[in-house]
């Protein structure tokens, strides 16, 4: 039988993968920043050897979305949460809700107010004011074939893609349940390359989200291939050779920049990106696995990157209207220092307002922060990317410290229970750090006695 690798759940306890996905996120949303920021003149600049390097930052979106689908689906295939019936799917719009429209709505107001005075949009009081105010309100922008976005921040674009799909996941969830994840990703596959071969076709423009091939038809496979992900992780299905295919995934990521490269400034046939994003995803699909399964991804666990990840979704939603109020006056150092500030502020006020430890957001902690690799978490942005991938093994009221498990037996299955590995430094370490816990909280509770 070949060795598998992935949690190998032992009652409800798996390995701690949040870091990596963390990491992950925190390079798709440093690339789409780069697009926006230095792409133009990189393709300018640079010879056709090197600048798709750094001309195809706009790809993070695809990462994104494989990522959406691998956290949403990952306490369902967990059997931690269930999708059966109608009170479920409402339960997680609910959540999906409580988690995507406060910023979205913060990040709408703001635009209404500036779009005028700063932005050289539509005036309060016009037709055209109306119009953007309803664009914003119900996000239809995504629905319309010629104005797929909205001019004054272009890339809510995704954001309307990923309403569209939190709407559709209880239906996907369904699906998978009935027919099994092979059919549902098969006939996912299918669709998303149809879709992504008829927007090309349609829309040739080399340069911008198409409506068709970037809609949610388009771009359904990515999230998916994230369920997919999620469920063969949960199931320990993924073999243990898995863990060697970052830098096959990084090569095939390599080759489809070329291609998009050639595509978008050479000339060569739009269409052909839709195949080209197929070679895409499976490069990203490559480098997650790679991560989830590995042993050794320090980049991904290096914690700014990590907190740049967590923040994405506050980095994504303002970056477009810092870009264009703020760069064409102050620079770019400026734009970048107004972009991380009112991120942060975004980020811990709207996104996880309700956390009452400020520093659990950014990873740093005066006290507890790290343990040999414990990390503090705050329990509301587990509960955003799924507490199906965590082992909390205490709670400190909104802060869940989280640790990787050591092995329990030859059968790679996990515990925190019994004494630690001989000669093993780093597992000492972690075990060290737990009882050092655990006597801290001991002596908190004979203080409250």
């Amino acid at each position: 039988m070949a060795s598998l690798c992935g949690p190998h759940l032992l009652g409800d306890r798996p390995l701690n993968k949040i870091a990596v996905v963390n990491g992950l996120r925190g390079l798709a949303i440093i690339g789409v920043l780069f697009q926006h920021i230095g792409s133009g003149w990189a393709a300018d600049s640079l010879s056709a050897i090197w600048a798709p390097l750094f001309t195809n930052g706009w790809t993070g979106v695809n990462l994104f979305f494989i990522l959406s689908g691998f956290v949403l689906f990952l306490p369902y295939a967990s059997g931690r949460r269930r999708m059966a019936a109608g009170a479920d799917a409402w339960h997680f719009y609910w959540r999906r809700c409580l988690r995507l429209m406060p910023l979205y709505y913060a990040a709408a107001v703001v635009l209404l107010v500036l779009a005028g005075p700063v932005f050289g949009g539509p005036k309060f009081g016009t037709v055209g004011f109306g119009e953007l105010a309803t664009d914003l309100a119900t996000a239809r922008f995504v629905l319309r074939p010629h104005h797929f976005g909205v001019a004054i921040n272009y890339p809510l674009w995704s954001v309307g893609v990923e309403i569209l799909f939190s709407l559709a996941f209880p239906a996907v969830a369904l699906l998978v349940a009935r027919l099994g994840m092979g059919r549902v990703l098969a006939a996912a596959l299918v669709a998303a390359f149809v879709a992504r071969v008829i927007g090309r076709l349609w829309d040739p423009h080399p340069l911008g989200p198409n409506f068709i091939a970037d809609n949610i038809f388009g771009r359904i496979d990515e999230f998916v291939l994230g369920m997919a992900v999620a469920q063969f992780y949960l199931a320990g299905k993924i073999p243990a050779w898995a863990r060697h295919l970052g830098w096959p995934g990084a090569a095939l990521v390599l080759l489809a920049w070329a291609g998009f490269y050639q595509c978008q400034y050479q000339r060569f046939p739009m269409v052909a990106m839709a195949p080209l994003n197929n070679l895409l995803d499976l490069g990203f699909l490559a480098l997650l696995v790679a991560a989830l399964v590995g042993r050794k991804h320090r980049v991904l666990a290096f914690a700014p990157l990590q907190v740049a990840g967590m923040m994405c979704y506050s980095l994504y939603i303002w970056h477009a209207p810092v870009l264009q109020s703020v760069q064409p006056l102050y620079g770019i150092t400026a734009t970048l220092a107004v972009l991380l500030a009112l991120s942060a502020i975004s980020y811990r006020y709207i996104e996880f307002a309700r956390t009452p430890d400020w520093r659990t957001l950014f990873l740093w902690s005066p006290r507890l922060t790290t343990f040999g690799g414990a990390i503090r978490y705050p329990t509301a942005f587990l509960d955003d990317i799924g507490s199906a991938k965590c082992r909390p093994f205490h709670r400190l009221g909104d802060v869940v410290l989280l640790a990787p498990v050591r092995p329990a037996d030859g059968g790679g299955n996990l515990s925190l229970h019994g004494s630690p590995p001989p000669h093993t430094t780093i597992i000492g370490n972690w075990w060290r750090g737990m009882n050092y816990l655990t006597r801290c909280c001991s002596k908190r509770r004979s203080r409250g006695r």
